[in-house]
């Protein structure tokens, strides 16, 4: 067929098209003309996906889903060529920024059932069942426990699925760490993918590192993560380790702003007893956040019980004073009592702590336990039992379990003030919960009177 005839039956397919639906008359249902139409369609495709890509680059999104949304509705020609895919997988992209993360997974899905190995609509199906989960945990969306739980499922399945067909990728290992720690805060589960994101990197040659350059970001929030994980694990050695190299691979690009990266490095050092070197990086967080839009309370917090371990409980007062007073939440007050503490005011001491329980639905219950040690050290015996009982009730009614640290200490209180049925009923509520509780064999010696 010559150029010309095909322009000419191109033109008027389309016209017939737009006039009477396609394949409407004979003319229309000739060979040729099938292949020409599904050539029209691959150019619309390509049109569309060109709309949607500019759509996206304003932000528009919107209009993107007035426009080719539903796909089926707005672009049937598509589907029946098997041209669809690409337009579905742009839309559940927009579908997801406006959170319609169900109308998105549904997209995604018609892909997968098309192409089950794909790694690009794996990972992006694991991605907004990811994100879905993200936006629940900000209160942004509502979800059933077994919807969550379905979701959840759905996320690894797909991250696995996606890990298989690259099992070289950063990106996907990274994002199920991030599902295990900060969705199911399963820190065990999440530190081997972080690390399999990080060695992954390593992995790649400075070729391929620049071609997956937009997988950096995620090698860098995987040490970040991986730190934070090795800690918890009680390894500051390995957490420092990872910190160290977040900060140097991420020292001109900052992914992670300097204010979180530096008070990492502080909490490691301050875990590890190396407290100046915790205030060093602690004072270096601090300064990083000039603008006053970023609360760093958590900062100077952390700040004052290292001078507190350095023995500077004045300093610890300096660093406390950087946060107003009327912003001083409950975990900021409970070290700001023990900074008057150990500058001898007691009384101010209680005085935080009182302020500070009768604000707190939540944590109540260690400012309590702040209290009854105060008042023990006191040879207030009586009174330290009473604020031992009452955040023992209080954890009761909030978790559903005894408060161990309440327990141990109104033992030794009821003990101490010779109540001693009550000590042996705290005491063996105690070992019953919790059998292993630090220094639980040195208090039943105690109470008891066994010396041996």
């Amino acid at each position: 067929m010559k150029p010309e005839n095909t322009a000419k039956i191109i033109e008027t397919g389309e016209q017939q098209a737009n006039k009477k639906g396609l394949f409407e008359d004979e003319f229309l249902k000739s060979e040729d003309l099938v292949t020409v139409n599904r050539d029209v369609a691959a150019r619309r495709v390509r049109r569309v996906l060109a709309d949607i890509e500019e759509l996206i680059r304003e932000n528009r999104w919107p209009d993107a889903v007035s426009l080719y949304y539903p796909v089926d509705e707005k672009l049937p020609e598509l589907a029946s060529y098997g041209l669809d895919r690409e337009v579905r997988e742009k839309m559940a992209f927009v579908l997801g920024r406006l959170k319609r993360y169900d109308d998105a997974i549904r997209e995604l899905e018609i892909c997968i059932k098309a192409d089950p190995e794909r790694f690009l609509t794996r990972s992006s199906l694991a991605y907004s069942a990811y994100e879905s989960l993200y936006a629940l945990k900000n209160r942004e969306i509502v979800m059933t426990p077994e919807q969550k739980a379905a979701r959840i499922d759905l996320a690894h399945k797909n991250f696995q699925k996606a890990q298989s067909l690259r099992p070289d990728g950063v990106t996907n290992y990274y994002r199920q760490g991030m599902l295990f720690r900060q969705i199911e805060g399963k820190t065990d589960s999440a530190a081997p993918l972080f690390q399999k994101a990080v060695e992954n990197w390593h992995a790649l040659s400075n070729k391929e590192r620049e071609t997956r350059h937009q997988e950096r970001k995620n090698y860098i929030k995987a040490l970040y993560q991986l730190a934070g994980c090795r800690m918890e694990a009680d390894d500051p050695g390995g957490a420092l380790e990872a910190i160290r190299e977040c900060l140097a691979a991420d020292e001109t690009s900052n992914h992670i702003s300097l204010v979180h990266k530096y008070f990492a490095l502080g909490k490691i050092q301050f875990s590890g007893g190396n407290f100046s070197q915790a205030r060093d990086a602690l004072m270096f967080a601090a300064q990083s956040e000039r603008s006053g839009k970023q609360g760093i309370d958590y900062v100077y917090e952390l700040l004052a019980r290292t001078y507190l371990g350095m023995g500077s409980p004045r300093r610890a007062m300096d660093a406390v004073n950087q946060e107003p007073e009327r912003r001083r939440r409950s975990y900021y007050r409970w070290t700001e009592a023990d900074v008057h503490a150990a500058l001898g005011d007691l009384d101010k001491a209680c005085e935080v702590l009182v302020k500070s329980q009768e604000r707190d639905n939540r944590s109540k219950h260690k400012a309590l336990v702040k209290l009854a040690r105060i008042e023990y050290l006191r040879s207030n015996f009586e009174a330290a039992l009473g604020h031992c009982d009452a955040a023992d009730r209080f954890f009761r009614e909030k978790w559903k379990n005894p408060c161990l640290e309440a327990l141990f200490w109104g033992a030794l209180s009821a003990h101490r003030a010779g109540r001693q049925a009550r000590a042996e009923e705290l005491l063996k509520t105690l070992e019953a919960h919790a059998p292993y509780y630090p220094k639980l064999s040195q208090l039943g010696k105690t109470i008891r009177g066994d010396n041996s």
